[in-house]
């Protein structure tokens, strides 16, 4: 199974991430707009579930809002991978963020990387030869009342997300 913690887009904000996306017309576009907080992996098994679950209960959550910012091409501006909407580090993103890589680690889950906080838009199956690599977006604030852990599974039409557990 892959698995990751993310915070879901409002559905108010999603006609938002829409119009950002027309300004990247060779992007693979996605639909479920979602902010990651950690990958878990592609090979986690059911039997994992109830200690990942149990240690994500025990974050003591409190509300917040996130701020949107631009959409910028990443990786590479050279040879861009996707867009993403960045998104401010809040000290209540920071907090979740956090508490959520902490109590990942208790039960085996290490970050591969630094935590990043964005809104993917898209990919590009091959990277664009021209094209803007980052556009202004109108600061855009949404309220985070829980959090979730997430199944991903790849399909050639794009990645489709199942909610496993709501925090």
């Amino acid at each position: 199974m892959r698995l990751f913690i993310g915070i879901k887009l409002p559905s108010s904000l999603h006609h938002h991430c829409q119009k950002l996306q027309e300004y990247f017309p060779d992007l693979k576009k996605t639909s479920d707009f979602h902010l990651t907080l950690q990958f878990l992996g592609d090979a986690i098994s059911e039997v994992q579930l109830p200690a990942i679950t149990s240690a994500l209960t025990l974050i003591d959550f409190k509300p917040f809002d996130i701020e949107m910012g631009d959409a910028v091409s990443f990786s590479n501006p050279y040879h861009p991978q996707g867009v993403w909407v960045e998104c401010k580090m809040t000290p209540g993103l920071q907090k979740i963020s956090g508490d959520v890589r902490s109590a990942m680690t208790t039960v085996g889950f290490c970050p591969d990387k630094p935590f990043k906080a964005h809104i993917t838009l898209g990919r590009y199956k091959t990277p664009p030869e021209h094209g803007p690599l980052c556009v202004k977006g109108e600061p855009r604030t949404f309220t985070v009342s829980q959090f979730h852990l997430m199944k991903s599974e790849l399909t050639p039409n794009g990645p489709r997300y199942q909610t496993i557990e709501t925090f």
